[in-house]
């Protein structure tokens, strides 16, 4: 089967990486991990991180297991054309640009009109959300510390934190001077002669 035909995605390579990293793993499992990891600098929805494996199983990028007993889980392990495929998408040096979603900075963009005292709680709103996420990550990175085996954790987080800065910077300079629009000059009254 051609890959590409097969319309491998994020996800879908968030998945296969998981597996790699972690071994057999349950589509709550992967979910969790992802969540807990890359799930900070990409989003992806719930169910769909639940029926990915599935679909990758059908694929015969993941093998699936179920457990004889308890629970009967199943559990995906990626099989070698799952590795290949993985090897193939982490060699490829086409990456598209980095997609920036946030909702502060829309609605900076729209607040063209709105009160300087009301793009300066966006501002200081924004500040608060991402030092607490800033905070977040510290924590993360001290944990990680511990773990040997983290590097590559590590290493991703360090752009996390730098991003969390600067966005905090970046909101510090609009409270203290947000944008306006220019004054309109007044005109001169028109002295009519008579």
């Amino acid at each position: 089967m051609d890959m590409k035909d097969a319309s491998l995605g994020p996800s879908s390579y968030a998945v296969l990486g998981m597996v790699n990293n972690c071994g057999a793993a349950t589509s709550y499992d992967i979910k969790r991990q992802i969540d807990q990891s890359v799930g900070n600098f990409w989003t992806f929805a719930r169910s769909q991180l639940y029926a990915e494996p599935q679909r990758l199983a059908e694929l015969g990028l993941l093998q699936e297991e179920q457990e004889d007993f308890g629970r009967r889980r199943r559990l995906f392990q990626l099989t070698e054309q799952g590795k290949q495929v993985l090897e193939a998408w982490l060699s490829d040096p086409g990456t598209p640009t980095t997609e920036l979603r946030d909702m502060g900075l829309m609605k900076l963009y729209f607040s063209k009109g709105r009160p300087t005292e009301a793009i300066r709680t966006l501002a200081r709103q924004q500040q608060e959300v991402h030092r607490t996420k800033l905070a977040e990550y510290q924590e993360m990175h001290r944990q990680l510390s511990l773990i040997p085996e983290a590097t590559f954790g590590l290493a991703s987080l360090r752009l996390g934190c730098l991003f969390e800065e600067s966005t905090i910077q970046f909101w510090e300079e609009i409270e203290q001077n947000p944008p306006a629009l220019p004054q309109k000059p007044e005109r001169p009254l028109e002295v009519q002669e008579g």
